[in-house]
C-alpha cells in the first residue's frame, strides 16, 4: 500500500479515475473535527462538487474546540452524519492517517541493484520502526537530490555512492480501525496517506526549500519540503485548544469565551486585547522556535535555507501568526488556500478563502488523483 506521495515530475502520478466514477472524497479526521471535501475530474480538472466539516465535540459531550478521542463507533457516527449532511456522494475515498500515528525518517544508504537495496531497506527499517515490522505498513522511496547536491552535481560529476532514502511506516491496527470504520457507512478507501504528504500537494512551491507548519487543534505538525518532496517531519504537542485553554485559565474565562476571544482578536495589539495577547504571544512565540530548531537540524544535515513558510490549519486562521513567522524566519510567509487549485462556483469564493487554511489536507487528499 502506497503512503507516499510522489511529485509527478517524478513519476506518472496514480490515477484513481480508471473506472466510470469521476469523484472522489478527501477525508480529514482530527482530533476536534472531520472535513471532507468531493471533487469531480472533469477534463483533467478538478471540481468542487461539496464539501463539510463536523465538530467532534457533541459526539464527545465536551466544549466546542477541545481535543477529543471517539470510540469506533461514535467515530463511525460522525462520519456518517459529516457525508449525510454534506449531501456527498462519492463511494470512494483518500484517508488521511495522522502524523502521530506514523512514522516518518530518511536513511543513508548505499547504492544498490533494485532488489537488493529492497532487500536492504527492510533490514535498516527495523532500527528505525519502534514496532515489530509485522505490525506495521511501510513504504520507501528514493529521494532526489537536496537542492544543495543539484546545484553541484554535473553530467560529469562521479556517481554518489549513497542515496537517501524516505521511509514511512504506520501501524495495522490504525489502518485497519479506518477500514472498518470506513466500511459499514459503504465507503472504498482508495488509499491511505499521511496528513504531511496530503498537505504539500495544497501548497504552491514544487522548487527550492520551504517549510510548512499545519497548526491543528491538539499539536501543530512541521514539515521541511525540497523541491516538492518532503525531507523531514516533526510534531509538536501544542496547538489551538493550548490556547484557549491558557486564555481561559490565565483570564478566568469560560472555555466558549476563550475561544472566541481567541478568534476574534488573534495576536493583534489594541487596548482592549493587551491582556489576551500577553498570554498568547509567548506561547506562539514558543511554537515558532520550536520549528526554528527544527530547521537548523535541517541544516546541520546539510539542507539550505528555507524560501519560504506556509501556514495551514485552523491555527493559521490566529490573526497576526503570519507577522510572527516572517520576524521569526525573515521569509515570506503564505496561508494556504487549497481551494484556489480548483474550480468552484463564484459566490463561494469569500468562504472558502475564509475556511481554506483548515481544509488544506482534505483538500490536498482529493488532489491526490489529479
Amino acid at each position: 500500500m502506497s503512503l507516499i506521495s510522489i511529485p509527478q515530475r517524478f513519476q506518472n502520478i496514480f490515477s484513481l479515475f480508471g473506472t466510470k466514477e469521476k469523484n472522489i472524497l478527501g477525508v480529514d479526521i482530527g482530533s476536534t473535527s472531520i472535513k471532507i471535501v468531493q471533487l469531480r475530474k472533469e477534463k483533467e480538472r478538478a471540481v468542487l462538487e461539496t464539501y463539510g466539516e463536523l465538530s467532534l465535540a457533541n459526539y464527545a459531550k465536551t466544549e466546542a474546540g477541545r481535543s477529543v478521542i471517539l470510540v469506533n463507533d461514535k467515530l463511525k457516527e460522525a462520519l456518517n452524519d459529516v457525508i449525510t449532511e454534506s449531501q456527498a456522494k462519492a463511494s470512494r475515498a483518500i484517508v488521511s492517517i495522522p502524523l502521530k500515528n506514523s512514522f516518518i525518517t530518511t536513511m543513508t544508504m548505499p547504492e544498490l541493484r533494485p532488489n537488493e537495496l529492497k532487500d536492504a531497506i527492510t533490514y535498516e527499517a527495523r532500527k528505525y520502526i519502534p514496532i515489530p515490522l509485522s505490525e506495521a505498513t511501510t513504504d520507501w522511496w528514493v529521494l532526489p537530490p537536496q537542492s544543495t547536491e543539484s546545484a553541484v552535481t554535473s553530467l560529469g560529476s562521479p556517481k554518489r555512492s549513497n542515496i537517501n532514502v524516505l521511509l514511512v511506516a504506520v501501524p495495522n491496527d490504525v489502518i485497519e480501525k479506518y477500514k472498518n470504520i470506513f466500511s459499514k457507512i459503504g465507503i472504498t478507501i482508495d488509499a491511505f496517506e499521511i496528513e504531511s504528504f496530503a498537505l504539500i500537494r495544497s501548497a504552491h512551491q514544487e522548487s527550492g526549500t520551504a517549510l510548512l507548519m499545519d497548526m491543528g487543534a491538539s499539536s501543530t505538525k512541521i514539515v521541511l519540503v525540497d523541491a516538492g518532496v518532503v525531507r523531514m517531519a516533526h510534531s509538536i504537542n501544542q496547538g489551538g485548544w493550548g490556547l484557549s485553554q491558557a486564555l481561559q485559565q490565565s483570564l478566568g474565562l469560560d472555555f466558549e469565551r476563550a475561544e472566541a476571544l481567541k478568534r476574534e482578536f488573534g495576536i493583534i495589539r489594541r487596548p482592549e486585547t493587551q491582556g489576551a495577547v500577553s498570554v498568547l504571544e509567548p506561547l506562539i512565540d514558543s511554537l515558532a522556535t520550536e520549528a526554528e530548531r527544527f530547521l537548523l537540524d535541517w541544516k546541520r544535515k546539510g539542507g539550505r535555507g528555507i524560501s519560504k513558510v506556509f501556514l495551514a490549519g485552523g491555527g493559521a486562521l490566529l490573526r497576526g501568526i503570519d507577522n510572527v513567522m516572517i520576524k521569526k524566519f525573515g521569509v515570506e510567509t503564505e496561508i494556504i488556500n487549497p481551494f484556489s487549485k480548483i474550480i468552484y462556483p463564484a459566490f463561494l469564493e469569500p468562504r472558502l478563502k475564509e475556511i481554506g487554511p483548515a481544509f488544506a489536507n482534505a483538500v490536498g487528499l482529493a488532489l491526490r488523483g489529479f
